[in-house]
């Protein structure tokens, strides 16, 4: 079984999982969301944050979440947090996702 980097953390799985099945139409909105959230949580070193990205991103885009840029932008950031930074980082994107969900249930 191959494993991807992202594995190893069961609610980044899950998140990626449930995204995967949104409808592309709205992954723009929920990416955007996402990014939002970085901004919110890591102004201070996002200089720093874009650099990090910047130099470990993947030397090509294959999987589905590249896709779409800004969810892909997200989804490296992820990889430059310690695991308490990830954890929190990943329960806001839940909960962010989740009220999306839900609101987009409701109309």
């Amino acid at each position: 079984m191959y494993n991807r980097w992202y594995d190893k953390y069961s609610d980044l799985k899950s998140l990626l999982e449930l995204l995967e099945t949104v409808d592309k139409q709205y992954i723009d909105i929920i990416a955007q969301d996402f990014l939002q959230i970085i901004l919110e949580k890591y102004a201070l070193n996002f200089d720093e944050a874009i650099q990090k990205m910047s130099d470990n991103a993947p030397p090509r885009y294959s999987r589905w979440y590249d896709e779409n840029y800004d969810l892909h932008t997200c989804i490296e950031f992820i990889k430059t947090l310690d695991d308490n930074e990830k954890k929190e980082l990943i329960n806001s994107f839940i909960m962010s996702l989740a009220s999306f969900i839900t609101n987009a249930d409701n109309g």
